[in-house]
């Protein structure tokens, strides 16, 4: 299993392979459900700045939702809550060499359990890159997660992208996705190719059929 991707470890437990499936979820749906989950998790409402930081990663790793399966919020590898697991294919880069490969994703029965366990990681094993979240700090959280070994592609465009998911130019403040969708982008297509190419590097899980039909 590779270190440079979202990994968090489990306890042993016995593993169920599920099949992948697209559990398709809106960009609103995907901010509720984060803001539910982080209530859960550390009784408290989270920040705008936070809701607006972390809703803008799930939308990066899932295709704005259109992409997630098995309601994994940002391709965490592992078995799940009830110990269910997806093989789906992923790219990655490693050495500088893009690679294409079957790895286990963690598989949840609902999105509000896929948005819990999406808090409760980044919350427990990239604490660092939530403090930033906190604040707004896209940068320092893109960092952070870089520094963490969250992703493998480029720190910049990876930054860049949750910007512009996030409403954010390179200055102004974080707004709903729901409210400039593709900021720093000159279409909704230019904002599709750089989301495409942090995918190959990123974790962005996808369906076999995707890579193998």
């Amino acid at each position: 299993m590779s270190t440079s991707t979202a990994i968090a470890p489990t306890a042993a437990r016995s593993t169920i392979e599920v099949e992948p499936r697209r559990t398709v979820a809106t960009p609103p749906e995907l901010r509720a459900a984060i803001g539910r989950a982080y209530e859960r998790v550390t009784g408290k409402p989270p920040t705008s700045a936070l809701l607006d930081t972390l809703s803008a990663q799930a939308a990066l790793e899932t295709g704005r939702g259109a992409s997630m399966y098995n309601f994994n919020f940002g391709g965490i590898k592992g078995a799940g809550p009830h110990g269910e697991t997806a093989n789906c294919m992923t790219h990655e880069v490693t050495d500088s060499r893009q690679i294409t490969l079957r790895q286990g994703f963690r598989s949840y029965r609902s999105l509000d359990e896929g948005a819990e366990d999406y808090v409760r990681v980044l919350s427990g094993t990239f604490g660092a890159a939530m403090s930033k979240a906190q604040v707004g700090d896209v940068a320092g959280f893109a960092h952070a997660l870089k520094q963490g070994g969250y992703y493998t592609a480029s720190e910049a465009d990876y930054a860049t992208a949750l910007r512009s998911l996030g409403g954010q130019g390179s200055t102004s403040p974080l707004l709903p996705l729901s409210a400039v969708p593709q900021a720093t982008f000159s279409s909704s297509e230019d904002l599709s190719r750089v989301m495409d190419a942090l995918s190959i590097s990123a974790m962005r899980i996808v369906a076999p059929s995707d890579d193998e039909g």
